[in-house]
C-alpha cells in the first residue's frame, strides 16, 4: 500500500530522565521504520507547563514525530502509545494521501529557511520612526 504523509504529537510524563525519553523516542521510531515507514522529522521539546492537568501532572515533554508510512503502520504505532504508562496523551494527524520524501524534505526546509530569516529581519531596526519632521 503506499505511504502517506503522517505526524503523531505526543506527551511524555515529566518525570523521565534524559534516556527514559530518548529510549521512548526510538521505540516509536522502531515501531515505525520496521514496518517499512520513514521518519523524516523528530522534534522533541523541553519540558512545557501544560493548559491543563493530566491526571496528577502540570507539565511534560511534548514530542513531534513526522513521516511517511502505510495506515497498517499507524495502528501498530497508536497501540504501541496506548499500552506505554510513560505516555500521557497522543493524536497522530494525517498531513497529505501521498508521501513523496524529496517533496516532503525540500517543502521542511524551506519552513525552516522561512522561520529562520523571519526571526532575524524581526530583531533588525527599520531606520523608520514612524514620525515625519518638517
Amino acid at each position: 500500500m503506499a505511504h502517506r504523509l503522517y505526524e503523531t504529537f505526543y506527551l511524555m510524563r515529566p518525570d523521565l530522565s534524559e534516556e527514559d525519553r530518548n529510549a521512548i523516542m526510538q521505540k516509536f521510531q522502531g515501531v515505525v521504520t520496521e514496518q517499512g515507514g520513514e521518519i523524516f522529522n523528530l522534534d522533541p521539546w523541553p519540558i512545557r507547563r501544560l493548559a491543563y492537568r493530566v491526571g496528577p501532572f502540570t507539565e511534560g515533554y511534548y514530542c513531534s514525530m513526522e513521516y511517511g508510512a502505510s495506515p497498517e503502520v499507524i495502528a501498530e504505532l497508536t497501540r504501541t502509545l496506548r499500552l506505554d504508562e510513560r505516555i500521557l496523551k497522543f493524536i497522530t494527524d494525517k498531513r497529505a494521501d501521498e508521501f513523496d520524501r524529496d517533496t516532503v524534505i525540500a517543502a521542511h526546509a524551506a519552513k525552516k529557511v522561512s522561520r529562520e530569516e523571519g526571526s532575524t529581519s524581526s530583531s533588525e531596526p527599520s531606520g523608520e520612526t514612524g514620525t515625519e519632521e518638517e
